[in-house]
């Protein structure tokens, strides 16, 4: 349950099947979004491939698998324990392919596809908008000059790229995600139960990580609590932060203002009822959830990261530092003014019935020889 499970999801969704033959490999297989994917593809078996830390040991019992199989597990296990590489431990799919994409930039993805997979080209796909110098760097360093292309989400992410790996910089393309906005605006249809009280409604959908603000969004509203602002704002998403975020509620007396709704498959009417569509982040590559509320043309207060003034023109929505006190001003100036809303909302409206050619970069570069 995530943007990149989403959006590559939403690829999936609208690539045509027939010009190409998919298999897909989860390497972390929790499947939350599986109902999703409609795309005629293949679902390879996870645990026939890598292993997990609690799914592989069940599966070997299930499949009564022999004594070999369950001896590599225990040395998984006690590699990847040691922070060694074990992804090295998993089987390759049986095929070679023509191409072999790492859909994620983290964890072990982009690694297992260069060890592990055969295939004529590989891709890998990064959706950060950062760079950070973790235990994984040196990794990085290493592997992804041996990718024949890197796909950057926005090219304010290629930039970041391009700067920390500049031997890279010929082989990192931009292609921005596929936005299903039919699908959206069918799905934003749906009835939901939400306080009927007079109050401003304000929206944010995203995990609930310290990359996507939680505690600007307590802030923020703290201060709108202190202007005098009569408002409600729901946060659609779960996450490592949740309890955090409930301590912060409590400790700050926001339950009356701050409602936390946990994970939603279909988080559209969420968004289709509210007034005000906030994302406060400290970093994004090309934020999703932004694309999702501009397509149901609500106005829009972001924080200003990476990918958000490529999505944004002048009068399309609020891009404001990272802080509280000015998102804070951003919120109170559209709910002081509504004709500024509706003004956004006619923008957003022209752009978004435009048509996108957005499919035609990814069949470029999968068609090339």
């Amino acid at each position: 349950m995530g943007g990149i499970q989403k959006c590559m999801i939403n690829l999936l969704n609208a690539m045509d099947t027939t010009k190409y033959e998919i298999d897909v490999l989860a390497l972390h297989p929790s499947f939350e979004l599986l109902d999703l994917l409609q795309a005629d593809v293949n679902l390879l078996d996870t645990y026939k491939y890598i292993m997990t830390k609690y799914g592989t040991f069940e599966y070997l019992k299930r499949n009564k698998a022999s004594l070999t199989k369950y001896l590599k597990y225990y040395v998984f296990r006690l590699v990847n324990k040691l922070g060694k590489q074990s992804w090295k431990l998993y089987t390759a799919p049986e095929k070679e392919y023509d191409i072999a994409i790492a859909y994620a930039h983290n964890g072990q993805v982009p690694y297992y596809v260069i060890d592990c997979v055969k295939a004529k080209k590989k891709y890998m796909w990064h959706h950060e908008g950062r760079c950070p110098r973790d235990e994984y760097y040196p990794l990085m360093k290493k592997y992804y000059p041996v990718y024949d292309g890197i796909i950057a989400v926005s090219n304010s992410d290629r930039e970041i790229l391009v700067n920390e790996f500049p031997e890279i910089r010929e082989n990192v393309k931009v292609l921005y995600n596929v936005i299903p906005k039919e699908e959206i605006r069918q799905k934003a249809k749906e009835t939901i139960k939400i306080s009927k009280k007079n109050k401003i409604k304000l929206v944010t959908v995203g995990r609930m990580s310290q990359q996507k603000g939680p505690d600007l969004l307590i802030e923020t509203a703290r201060k709108l609590v202190r202007d005098g602002y009569e408002f409600i704002w729901y946060w659609v998403g779960d996450g490592v932060m949740m309890e955090d975020m409930k301590a912060m509620i409590e400790k700050n007396h926001l339950s009356e203002q701050v409602s936390l709704l946990g994970n939603r498959k279909n988080p559209y009417p969420y968004i289709q009822m509210c007034d005000i569509y906030v994302q406060p982040s400290y970093y994004e590559a090309y934020c999703t959830t932004t694309l999702e509320a501009q397509v149901l043309e609500k106005p829009i207060v972001v924080t200003d990261v990476p990918g958000m003034r490529e999505q944004f023109g002048e009068e399309e929505g609020k891009i404001v530092p990272v802080d509280s006190e000015k998102i804070c001003a951003a919120i109170e100036e559209l709910i002081d003014h509504p004709i500024t809303c509706k003004q956004m909302s006619e923008k957003l409206h022209e752009k978004m019935y435009t048509e996108d050619h957005t499919l035609d970069g990814y069949y470029r570069l999968f068609d090339q020889e």
